[in-house]
């Protein structure tokens, strides 16, 4: 009977363990779509700018690097203040559920690598949407 019971709770931890990293990466994918969102909605709102910008002879591989700059910022902006309110909540609501919470630098690394991953990977097509813009097509947009 215990090596049935050590099967069982060996078989709910996998589960969890499975169920953790669905939930994972759901955040991420939807963090990934918020991020390409927000990307493509500023480069909408500023398609004259980027127009401006490229008849006075900004590259397109300098407005690339200005548009994934901005989502790098706004990633790892958002990254500081998740990882501020995860700590807390964690603290605050651990106790309460009988938990007492483990905090590693290395957590926070891997969260911040992915979220700059994420910001990367969700700004380089709002960024290729700008770079594809003719100057003439984008001074004449209202």
């Amino acid at each position: 009977t215990s090596v049935m019971e050590m099967t069982q709770m060996a078989d709910m931890l996998n589960m969890l363990q499975a169920s953790t990293w669905a939930i994972s990466l759901l955040a991420i994918v939807v963090g990934g779509l918020g991020i390409i969102n927000t990307m493509l909605m500023s480069v909408f709102e500023r398609t004259r700018e980027i127009g401006v910008l490229k008849a006075v002879g900004w590259s397109d591989r300098k407005i690339l690097t200005m548009i994934v700059g901005e989502s790098l910022v706004i990633t790892i902006v958002s990254a500081i203040i998740g990882s501020v309110i995860g700590y807390l909540a964690c603290v605050l609501l651990g106790p309460q559920m009988g938990i007492s919470p483990l905090f590693t630098p290395k957590i926070f690394i891997q969260a911040f690598a992915i979220a700059i991953v994420v910001g990367i990977i969700g700004g380089i097509y709002p960024a290729l949407k700008a770079v594809k813009l003719p100057p003439t097509e984008a001074l004449r947009y209202e």
